[in-house]
C-alpha cells in the first residue's frame, strides 16, 4: 500500500512513485485537512484509491473526503458535513503529453520525480464538490423574513408577507380573475 511521505505532514500531499513496479497499488492517505489550505475544511482528510503504473504512465483513481464547516443558507446556523470527491488523474512524461489543456493530465519526469504532488488536485476536487446551497438539513425552514426567528427552533406570530410589487404581481391578479370567471 502506498502512503503519503511522512515529511509532507502539514505541507503538500505527495505519493511516492520512485522504484514503483508496474501494476495496481492501493493508496491510503490520512492527513490533517490543514494541508489543503482551504478554510472550509477541517479535521481529517482521507484519500483512498488505486495508483496504476504502466511503463512511465501513472493513473490515480481515488476518492478524497474531508469534513467541511458551513453556514446554512436558509437559517444561518453553522453545521458540519463530510464532502467527498472523485480523483481521476493521469501523470505522463513530457514526450507522452497529448492534451496540454486537460487539467487531469500532469507532466512528470519519471527519472527525477520521487513524489507526485496532488495537493492542488485534492483541494480543487473537494472545493468543486461543495454544494451551491449549504443546507443544515433538507427540510430546513429558514428564518422568518419579518422577525428573523429561526423557524426550525420556534414559531413566530408574523403573518406571511403579501407581495405588493415585483415581477409576478401582475400575474397574481390574472390568476385571481381566471378563478372568479370559472366560478361564474
Amino acid at each position: 500500500m502506498l502512503e503519503d511521505h511522512p515529511k509532507n505532514e502539514g505541507h503538500s500531499i505527495g505519493i511516492k512513485v520512485r522504484n514503483l513496479d508496474n501494476g495496481d497499488h492501493a493508496i491510503e492517505i490520512v492527513r490533517n485537512a490543514d494541508a489543503l489550505d482551504y478554510p472550509a475544511f477541517s479535521g481529517k482528510l482521507s484519500i483512498t484509491g488505486t495508483l496504476t503504473k504502466k511503463g512511465d504512465r501513472l493513473h490515480l483513481h481515488a476518492k478524497a473526503a474531508s469534513e467541511g464547516k458551513f453556514e446554512c443558507t436558509r437559517c444561518t446556523d453553522p453545521f458540519s458535513r463530510v464532502i467527498t470527491a472523485p480523483l481521476d488523474l493521469d501523470f505522463v512524461p513530457p514526450g507522452l503529453m497529448c492534451d496540454p489543456d486537460d487539467p487531469n493530465i500532469h507532466v512528470y519526469d519519471p527519472l527525477t520525480s520521487a513524489y507526485l504532488d496532488i495537493t492542488e488536485d485534492v483541494r480543487d476536487a473537494l472545493a468543486l464538490a461543495i454544494p451551491m446551497k449549504h443546507l443544515c438539513q433538507s427540510n430546513c425552514k429558514g428564518l422568518c423574513p419579518s422577525c428573523g426567528k429561526n423557524l426550525n427552533l420556534e414559531h413566530c406570530a408574523c403573518k406571511p408577507a403579501q407581495e405588493t410589487s415585483g415581477p409576478w404581481t401582475a400575474l397574481k391578479g390574472v390568476g385571481e380573475r381566471l378563478r372568479a370567471e370559472e366560478e361564474k
